[in-house]
C-alpha cells in the first residue's frame, strides 16, 4: 500500500503488481474522521463579532435515508439576497473551517452547511458509499425549503470535492444557480494533479464504479441554469484549464468564470476579489 497526503485531500491507493494497476475505492479516496467530533462554531462567532455583523446561527440535525444524523449549521445574515447550500471540500470539517461561512455572509446570504457523513460532527456509516453521500446532498438541499426564505433564489455551491455533489444536486433538483469553486472533472485527473508524475508510474488506474461516476462534465452538458466557476490563479490541484474546459462543456447560456489572483486551491473564498465577483454573479439573476 502506498499513501499520498495533501492538505486538501488524502488518497490511499492499493498497488496491484499484476498489470501495474492501482485500485481506488470510495474508502481510499473520500476522507472520513476516525472519531466523531462535537460541533464547534467558535471561529464563526468570532468572525461575526469582529465585523460587528448581524447573523443568526442555528445548529441543525438532519436524518438521512440511512437513519444517520447529519449535523451542521444554518446561518442567516441580515437582508439576504440568496440562499446557499454549501458542499465542502475533502478534509473540510465544518468545526475547523466555519469562518468561511462569514465570508459568504458578506453577500449577504443564508447558508446551510452540513458535515458529510463520517466527517466532523455527523454520524458515520459502517460502510462508506459515495451513492449514499449523493443522496445526502439531495436531503441537504431539500431541507432548505423549510429552513430559509423560499422567496429568495437558492443556489448550490460546491468547493473542491463538493463541486461534484453540488453538480449532482443541480442534475436532480430545480436550483436557481450553480457555483463550482476549485472544481475537478474526474478523479483520475485529480489524483494526477495532486501528485505530479504519479500517473506516469503506472499503466492504468482502476476506479471503483462509484468513484468513476464522479464526473462533472457530463452533468454540465445538460445543465442550462446560471453557472459560475471560481478558481485560484495558483491552484495546482484543480488548475484553471480544468474549470475552463468545464465552462466550455456546459450547455448554460449564462456561464461565467473568475480567476482569483494569487490564490491557491483552498484559498479562493479568503479573497475580497472572489466575494466581489460572487456579488456580480448573483446580481445577474437576482435583480
Amino acid at each position: 500500500m502506498i499513501t499520498f497526503k495533501n492538505a486538501v485531500i488524502s488518497v490511499i491507493v492499493t498497488v496491484s503488481l499484476l498489470g501495474c494497476a492501482i485500485n481506488v475505492s470510495p474508502t481510499a479516496f473520500f476522507y472520513q474522521d476516525t472519531q466523531q467530533q462535537p460541533l464547534n462554531t467558535t471561529n464563526l462567532h468570532a468572525a461575526i463579532q469582529k465585523d460587528k455583523a448581524s447573523a443568526g446561527i442555528t445548529r441543525v440535525e438532519v436524518k438521512n435515508d440511512q437513519g444517520l444524523t447529519l449535523r451542521g449549521v444554518a446561518v442567516s445574515y441580515a437582508d439576504p439576497v440568496v440562499n446557499i447550500v454549501f458542499f465542502a471540500d475533502n478534509r473540510m470539517a465544518l468545526s475547523e473551517n466555519n469562518s468561511i461561512i462569514h465570508r459568504l455572509g458578506k453577500l449577504p446570504a443564508n447558508i446551510l452547511w452540513l458535515d458529510y457523513q463520517g466527517v466532523g460532527a455527523s454520524d458515520k456509516a459502517k460502510n462508506l458509499s459515495i451513492n449514499a453521500i449523493k443522496q445526502d446532498a439531495l436531503t441537504q438541499f431539500d431541507y432548505v425549503e423549510n429552513a430559509f426564505d423560499a422567496s429568495l433564489p437558492t443556489i448550490v455551491h460546491g468547493r473542491g470535492i463538493g463541486s461534484y455533489f453540488a453538480s449532482y444536486v443541480a442534475a436532480n433538483r430545480k436550483i436557481d444557480a450553480l457555483v463550482l469553486d476549485g472544481a475537478f472533472n474526474n478523479i483520475s485527473d485529480l489524483i494526477a494533479n495532486m501528485v505530479p508524475g504519479f500517473s506516469n508510474s503506472f499503466t492504468n488506474m482502476k476506479l471503483h464504479d462509484e468513484v468513476h461516476s464522479m464526473q462533472i462534465a457530463p452533468i454540465l452538458r445538460h445543465y442550462d441554469g446560471p453557472l459560475w466557476l471560481l478558481v485560484g490563479e495558483e491552484d495546482k490541484i484543480t488548475p484553471y484549464p480544468i474549470s475552463q474546459q468545464l465552462l466550455e462543456d456546459a450547455s448554460s447560456s449564462e456561464k461565467y468564470i473568475s480567476v482569483v489572483p494569487g490564490a491557491t486551491h483552498n484559498a479562493t473564498l479568503k479573497s475580497d476579489y472572489a466575494i466581489e465577483q460572487y456579488k456580480q454573479f448573483l446580481a445577474r439573476f437576482t435583480q
